[in-house]
């Protein structure tokens, strides 16, 4: 089947129709931008946010960058669409039966028996979240082991350390950066890191990251502590950090004082992988709006059955009410809500339930799709970019061995010039081109990195119509590239 698919790439389908705009889409456009801080909010000239992307689909310009944020695509924009309109037309729906719902899909596809999902703005709230439940866990001073920082967000390190990581809040308004949230002043929190790369960029032995996560574990325990250890699934850049096994294994040594949490915020693992995780007790951070091509800002932490019941019993914190900028009382299930959401402000985050509802019309099209079809269509989409790559001698991977995640690929300048100046050209579509987005330069080592990404949406479209439009774009992508260096 698959490559009947891939041979139908000979044959393009017909351009795409224009995205027809009804009136309903005037309230969506501001409400799908709504209920996130400083990086979803759209500039009042370009009318796109800090990362280049508008708040309505974009099909005209490439989109090669999930591992940061792309536009809404159609599908998700008429799912969201429809959403809006079953919340606030008439005989509506109730809002918190709407949440539910989309807990409800999202468990479908990721969770095991028992699991419970916590709805978050981004990513980093969804860190925000879980060091707000490890805290109400913990008995003493809580060490947050986080993997590879400068390859998860750059307000990660903020954020697990209980501080406010922007100026401004995406549900509480104007903030003071860097200052503890209200109410966690006195909690006493250590941040801790674990890179996966040395000084040089090349990625470290998986069996050395294992051994400083086990040393780091063990350390805070012997001092009377409480470790919240992160595994990271698949970094910006597509990488691994403290294996599955090395965290169950951590895990073990006392599972009332440690609190493992799979860092899945790119989503380019398999679902098996994510049910696996919880039904070993792991904690699960996702994303709707990276590789699942969903809006930018919809994250989610989903929770393991044993730790839901533990926190369910847990005596009621207050620790959770500084959360009240960033989480709404129906992003947390019934289950929770009395004990960790009964300080919140605010009822619901509208926007946060939108892009969601375009996230999750992206995820359910692209599982329906036979696994090893979309295993090989990822495939076929790596080894087209590699071909690229060789064939251009100013371009080279940045981890020659490979070791990326499917549908990622890292490329640096061979030369070890910088690419962040052909990134920008890129975006704007400089010199009459079109407008090609990839994924923000990143740090590897001494070099920047573009990252070149497939996406959900991308392997849905090519599972139907076949390859042609996929590497049509490539073949854009790098001719622009190469004429921007030259």
């Amino acid at each position: 089947m698959v490559a009947s698919m891939i041979a139908r790439s000979a044959r393009r389908k017909p351009a795409p129709a224009p995205v027809a705009f009804s009136p309903v889409d005037g309230r969506l456009r501001l409400a799908i931008a709504s209920g996130g801080d400083d990086r979803i909010g759209l500039d009042p000239v370009t009318r796109r946010n800090r990362y280049g992307v508008p708040a309505t689909p974009a099909p005209d310009e490439l989109w090669f960058s999930s591992s940061t944020a792309s536009a809404v695509s159609p599908r998700g924009w008429i799912a969201a669409g429809e959403a809006l309109q079953r919340i606030t037309g008439p005989g509506a729906q109730p809002i918190g039966a709407w949440f539910d719902d989309l807990r409800r899909r999202l468990l479908a596809l990721y969770g095991a028996p028992g699991a419970e999902a916590i709805l978050a703005a981004s990513g980093t709230e969804a860190e925000l979240v879980t060091l707000g439940l490890a805290l109400g866990l913990a008995d003493g001073p809580l060490a947050n082991i986080v993997v590879a920082p400068a390859e998860t967000g750059s307000g990660v390190p903020a954020a697990a350390s209980g501080l406010h990581f922007l100026s401004r809040a995406s549900l509480g308004g104007a903030v003071a950066k860097a200052a503890r949230l209200t109410g966690w002043e006195d909690a006493k929190v250590s941040l801790e890191t674990i890179e996966i790369r040395t000084a040089c960029g090349a990625p470290r032995a998986q069996d050395e990251v294992d051994e400083e996560a086990e040393a780091k574990v063990a350390r805070t325990l012997a001092g009377g502590g409480f470790a919240l250890l992160h595994v990271l699934d698949a970094s910006k850049t597509g990488r691994t950090g403290v294996s599955r096994a090395a965290a169950r294994r951590i895990r073990a040594l006392c599972p009332e004082r440690v609190l493992v949490v799979v860092d899945a915020c790119q989503l380019r693992c398999a679902a098996a992988d994510i049910r696996r995780d919880l039904e070993d007790g792991l904690a699960v951070m996702l994303t709707g709006s990276k590789f699942a091509g969903g809006p930018a800002f919809c994250g989610a932490l989903l929770l393991p059955a044993g730790l839901t019941r533990r926190l369910a019993e847990a005596p009621v914190t207050r620790l959770t009410a500084a959360l009240s900028p960033y989480s709404a009382a129906l992003d947390w299930p019934a289950s929770l809500r009395s004990r960790f959401a009964a300080g919140l402000v605010h009822p619901a985050n509208l926007g946060l339930g939108l892009r969601w509802s375009a996230a999750l019309a992206e995820i359910e099209a692209y599982e329906r799709i036979p696994a090893s079809d979309r295993a090989a269509l990822l495939a076929h989409f790596d080894h087209t970019v590699r071909a690229h790559v060789a064939s251009d001698r100013g371009l080279a991977l940045a981890d020659r061995r490979g070791g990326a995640a499917p549908g990622l690929a890292p490329i640096v300048h061979a030369d070890g010039s910088d690419p962040r100046p052909v990134y920008e050209a890129l975006t704007a579509g400089q010199g009459g081109r079109r407008p090609c987005h990839l994924g923000q330069p990143v740090a590897v080592g001494p070099r920047h990195a573009l990252r070149v990404c497939a996406s959900m949406p991308m392997i849905t479209d090519a599972a139907a119509h076949g390859f042609a439009d996929v590497e049509a774009g490539l073949r854009e992508v790098f001719a622009s590239w190469a004429s921007l260096r030259a």
